[in-house]
């Protein structure tokens, strides 16, 4: 039965190559001042998709936390020749989409616009402004500084943001990916428009940056995109490398009372960063754990057998340095002690024994909507952004699903037990699971 379930997913594989199934075929070069630039060719739809991403994240907050996540939402408040509203309007005439985010790792700016002229030229040119000219003026500064604040004083009320970051916190310690993205009241309140415009400076420059472009422009195009995007910035530096942070020594219990009918609750510990040689075990593992929805032992064990919550998980989150896997779930306050001991016993249980008929199963889910993973500009950007972050090799698409199908349950059980450390695990509860304890 097991050499049969392995000829199939090979017979799929071959299945997506018959069909004239490819990856996206991803270029890369650099810019004149050193900005890497990813591309692919999508010409079906007359769109173009661009992500501008800097090495400027929340690790990069110093002891100013939330510093980062405000320069990213503050750079389209004004620049030199536009104010807000102006930017705003001038993107909606063209029915471009902007935005911008930030997490612990990257900070980014984003553009969707038609590829047709002069649409596209008077897009780029307003997204490069904004990118290259942000004037960051007081006004815009204060309200987002002050909704900021308001925001995070309003998740203090919430028990699912106290253990989030309670787990960050106990996993990290002092490392710079320990505190909230956003940072916390007593930070942001302190934070001066100066240190924004210092930020910025520092840090969104082209060496320390990287451009994505996809869409129905041509490789000469697409050149002439990325130098006129980056090429309005400095070259500056890269940022400094991220140090490792220290991998516990010892269990970690964190129980904090809070008033409310739900307990939430998160486990886990130090997992891995981008492009371990493990990832493909790691994740295929975690897909069956607990990454799978109602595919998975998790789910089977916590909700569909006892019916202890409505939705349990498990995830590897693989940043620039080693960042987090865990399981998170909530439930009734009377079932949180249960809940842990079941998700313990089921972790136990899957790194003793893996079943290759469901791990079969998961890799034939896997494998079987790959294809689907990168069926639209917006995904292939986002996964295109994602290697050229984190230097993957520029076939990561066509390898992963060969590196899933050849995966055998040893080898995911190898990879787990070399990683995973189910006697050194963070667990944090915050709810009213006091009095259910006592009972």
């Amino acid at each position: 039965m097991k050499a049969i379930m392995r000829v199939m997913t090979g017979l799929l594989l071959l299945a997506w190559l018959a069909t004239g199934w490819t990856a996206p075929k991803i270029e890369t070069w650099h810019t004149a001042n050193g900005a890497k630039v990813l591309y692919v060719h999508t010409p079906d739809l007359p769109m173009v998709d661009i992500e501008v991403t800097f090495d400027a994240g929340s690790a990069r907050d110093g002891k100013a936390w939330g510093l980062a996540a405000i320069t990213n939402a503050l750079l389209d408040a004004g620049t030199k020749g536009h104010d807000e509203n102006a930017i705003a309007e001038g993107f909606n005439a063209l029915g471009a989409q902007f935005g911008t985010s930030a997490d612990r790792d990257m900070a980014s700016l984003t553009l969707r616009t038609l590829a047709r002229q002069p649409i596209m030229d008077e897009a780029v040119a307003l997204f490069t402004e904004v990118l290259s000219q942000p004037a960051f003026p007081e006004g815009p500064f204060v309200r987002v500084k002050r909704n900021t604040l308001t925001a995070l004083k309003e998740e203090e009320m919430k028990p699912s943001t106290l253990a989030a970051r309670a787990f960050w916190k106990a996993l990290y310690g002092d490392h710079p990916y320990a505190h909230p993205v956003s940072g916390l009241p007593e930070t942001v309140k302190g934070l001066q428009l100066e240190q924004v415009r210092a930020f910025y400076k520092r840090y969104y420059v082209a060496k320390n940056g990287l451009i994505s472009i996809v869409g129905a422009v041509d490789r000469k195009q697409a050149e002439a995109l990325a130098e006129r995007i980056m090429g309005a910035l400095p070259a500056g530096k890269k940022a400094a490398p991220l140090p490792a942070p220290k991998p516990l020594d010892k269990a970690v219990d964190i129980e904090k009372p809070f008033q409310s009918t739900q307990t939430y609750y998160y486990l886990g510990q130090l997992g891995i960063k981008r492009g371990d040689a493990d990832y493909y075990a790691l994740f295929l593992g975690n897909h069956l754990l607990g990454g799978a929805g109602f595919g998975s032992l998790l789910m089977e064990e916590v909700r569909e057998k006892r019916g202890l919550v409505y939705s349990v998980y498990s995830y590897f989150l693989p940043l620039k340095q080693p960042g987090p896997w865990l399981v998170s779930l909530s439930t009734k306050n009377a079932t949180a002690y249960e809940a842990d001991k079941v998700v313990r016993q089921t972790l136990k249980a899957f790194m003793q024994h893996i079943d290759p008929d469901k791990l079969q199963a998961i890799k034939d889910n896997l494998l079987g909507g790959w294809p689907l993973r990168f069926d639209s500009n917006a995904k292939i950007l986002g996964y295109i952004n994602m290697i050229g972050f984190y230097d993957l090799p520029l076939d990561y698409l066509e390898r992963f699903p060969r590196e899933i199908e050849r995966l055998t349950a040893d080898d995911v059980l190898a990879a787990w037990r070399r990683h995973i450390h189910p006697d050194r695990l963070v667990k944090v509860m915050v709810g009213g699971f006091k009095a259910s304890k006592a009972q």
